[in-house]
């Protein structure tokens, strides 16, 4: 009976010690990883990040530390998220409470204007709390000067007007179509090799020859929403020959609603195309 009491007193010890250290080391990942966002917690107090002077003309990478504190690996596609901003996550794939790094590449336009500037960071992954993640980094853009530039001059560089779309809220069976526009702004053809695209999504036009230097394409998107509800993300992933952005990701984001029974029209199963 003795021991018996003895191996309860050390087991009890143990769990306490046990949940006191949990305690302990998710006090420490709060200070350290302050921001969450679904399953991923970030090394910044806001999903604002503010910067100081950022010369324009040049490449300004910032590093910022994750951790998965999920319970399920989650797979990040890393790539250009717009004309400005580009992320890789480090490692690709983050297991159940391990570490990362987070790499931001920040191109300044030589044209944009000086002052203060915003502009998105987007994380993609297949975390399924929140695949799509929302940062915004914030700066001041400075003189600089413009050496990368004679970078574009002897290479394809992939620019598109933009790269999310809201196509806002739709009744479900709709079909909708949008359209984004390619420019090769580097000086050798641009190579448009392969579209990935997710299920519901058809790419309707995209080129098929090598875009010039300074042509304008369209990449045109038809989006179903048969059998879809609720809020929809969807990654639009442009693999090209730019050197530099050899991935883009483009986003469609949007939500899906039923009608309810005594307000379906009469046209509620069929297709309904709108053009955006």
């Amino acid at each position: 009976m003795r021991n018996l009491i003895l191996i309860l007193s050390l087991l009890l010890t143990y769990a306490s010690y046990v949940n006191g250290q949990s305690v302990i080391d998710s006090a420490i990942h709060e200070q350290q990883y302050p921001l969450v966002i679904g399953s991923i917690a970030f090394s910044t107090d806001s999903v604002e990040i503010v910067k100081g002077d950022i010369p324009v003309g040049q490449t300004t990478s910032f590093e910022f530390d994750i951790i998965n504190i999920g319970k399920e690996n989650v797979n990040f596609t890393n790539g250009q998220s717009n004309k400005f901003i580009s992320v890789t996550i480090e490692p690709s794939m983050l297991s159940a409470g391990s570490t990362g790094k987070m790499l931001v590449d920040f191109k300044a336009d030589a044209e944009l204007d000086l002052g203060e500037f915003a502009v998105e960071i987007s994380i993609v992954s297949d975390d399924k709390y929140s695949p799509y993640k929302f940062l915004t980094l914030i700066t001041n853009l400075v003189e600089g000067n413009n050496v990368e530039e004679a970078i574009y001059d002897s290479v394809p560089h992939i620019v598109f007007d933009h790269y999310n779309h809201d196509y806002g809220h739709m009744k479900r069976g709709k079909v909708i179509y949008h359209t984004f526009i390619i420019t090769n702004d580097g000086s050798d053809p641009l190579y448009v090799y392969e579209i990935e695209v997710p299920k519901g999504i058809s790419v309707i036009d995209s080129p098929i020859s090598p875009i010039m230097p300074w042509e304008k394409t369209i990449l045109r998107l038809k989006i179903n929403t048969r059998g879809r509800v609720g809020v929809q993300h969807n990654t639009i992933l442009v693999h090209s020959n730019d050197i530099e952005n050899p991935l883009v990701i483009l986003g469609l984001h949007g939500s899906v609603r039923i009608y309810p029974d005594h307000k379906k029209p009469e046209n509620q199963c069929g297709d309904i195309s709108q053009n955006f």
